[in-house]
């Protein structure tokens, strides 16, 4: 009985040590700015798990997370994202755009929820020259162009060069572009971290609204080009022109060497007559 007793206070002796520890180590970590995190939240997680947390094409992030710390998961989470889901790693470490800083903001932005702070709901934006039409699908690329700053850049970045999404500036190889671009954002990528778009597929966007955005990817893409701008055909052509001559002199001189070397039919015949 006494060595049960021993046993458990010692227990409870580690156990409140380590409770007095965790205080001053959790006090040293920056608490984050939530001003600053509702800016970044509405830059890069607003299009996925909408403007309240309340879900879009990602998880809902306004409930309570059923751990034993919920802003250290978080963080964990947003460093490296989640394998197998739609969830990108955002830390530098990791090779996403946000710095140590950011996150914190982030995090302390996520865990304010129900309160006053807000993140800033942009207007719209309109290019700033009419887009022409293109001929692959039917939508408005200038419609397609809000569509896209609202829904795409946090992936694809403000021109499509690619963030922590694909590069959408060049051409897709594809016998029909606009189908396979209107497919893409309908479905998403199966595999990847392209999510479905279309309503038809659990997605916020119409066919509408997916046609006018696809319209304005087309519109923003440039075949590729060889580098150093050769022109396939032409300057890779002499060398194979070159060979081509001289193996057939080659055939040739050989075809006249053989020829001379065949007896003469005849001759044998006259001497012995």
């Amino acid at each position: 009985m006494r060595l049960q007793t021993a046993l458990l206070m010692i227990g409870l002796t580690g156990v409140l040590a380590l409770l007095g520890l965790s205080g001053p180590v959790r006090a040293q970590e920056p608490p984050g700015d939530p001003e600053r995190g509702a800016a970044l939240y509405a830059e890069n997680c607003l299009v996925c798990h909408g403007p309240n947390g309340e879900g879009r094409v990602g998880a809902t992030l306004s409930d309570v997370f059923v751990t034993i710390a919920p802003d250290e998961y978080l963080k964990e989470v947003i460093q490296r994202g989640r394998q197998g889901t739609f969830m990108p790693a955002w830390s530098q470490t990791y090779g996403g755009p946000l710095s140590e800083d950011d996150i914190l903001d982030l995090v302390a932005y996520i865990e304010s929820w129900g309160t006053t702070v807000e993140p800033p709901a942009p207007l719209p934006p309109r290019p700033s020259q009419t887009i022409p039409a293109v001929p692959e699908v039917s939508g408005d690329p200038n419609v397609g162009y809000a569509i896209f700053q609202a829904n795409c850049v946090a992936c694809h970045g403000p021109d499509g060069r690619g963030r922590i999404g694909a590069t959408l500036i060049t051409a897709f190889a594809a016998l029909n572009p606009g189908v396979f671009a209107v497919e893409t954002i309908s479905r998403g990528v199966e595999g990847s971290l392209m999510p479905p778009f279309g309503q038809d597929y659990g997605g916020p966007l119409t066919d509408q609204e997916i046609e006018d955005v696809a319209a304005y990817v087309l519109s923003i893409q440039r075949a590729a080009v060889p580098q150093g701008g050769e022109v396939v055909g032409q300057a890779r052509a002499w060398p194979l022109v070159m060979a081509a001559i001289v193996l057939v002199a080659l055939i040739f001189a050989l075809g006249v060497v053989a020829q001379g070397r065949k007896p003469r039919t005849g001759q044998g015949d006259s001497g012995s007559a």
